[in-house]
């Protein structure tokens, strides 16, 4: 399968959030995620115009969207990873989806690497992620990164961490 990775502009909005709701609802149940998130609702100011945030995708030669990963910095929300982030630069990869028909190729991992590349030339010291269990290949993927667990939210809830 042929496809390229990019960083996503203002002008892929309307078909990023499309393939995000798509995949999304068929990986969590109703009620569990949100349908209109904060993040894609304002989008441009959370990842074109600051310098250390950034929306990547996968596309086809078409257009069509294969996977999106985003960067953007921690917000600190969770007390319990402080020392896991120590006092360092903190980013955390957001919106890390893999169309279903494009799973096992080397999308994931392409994708992941574009975005961490990004991470660090921002300045970034530390990665940081929470994935659910139950989504098909997550965790394997992010301990094959380097990703280590850093506080179990629920039995389906994993924070995970990374040097970067």
């Amino acid at each position: 399968m042929e496809y390229r990775i990019r960083e996503a502009d203002i002008d892929r909005l309307d078909s990023i959030r499309q393939f995000v709701s798509i995949v999304m609802s068929s990986l969590y149940p109703k009620g569990a995620y949100q349908e209109n998130p904060h993040d894609l609702v304002f989008f441009e100011q959370v990842y074109v115009q600051p310098a250390h945030a950034g929306f990547f995708i996968a596309e086809r030669s078409d257009g069509e969207l294969l996977g999106t990963a985003a960067v953007r910095p921690y917000d600190r929300r969770f007390p319990e990873l402080e020392s896991a982030m120590d006092a360092g630069a903190a980013c955390e990869m957001v919106k890390f989806y893999i169309h279903p028909d494009g799973r096992r190729q080397g999308i994931g991992s392409r994708l992941y690497e574009r975005a961490e590349r990004f991470a660090r030339e921002a300045g970034y010291d530390v990665s940081y992620l929470h994935t659910s269990l139950y989504l098909p290949g997550g965790y394997p993927f992010w301990r094959s990164c380097g990703y280590v667990d850093c506080f179990r939210e629920s039995e389906q809830i994993v924070h995970m961490s990374k040097r970067l």
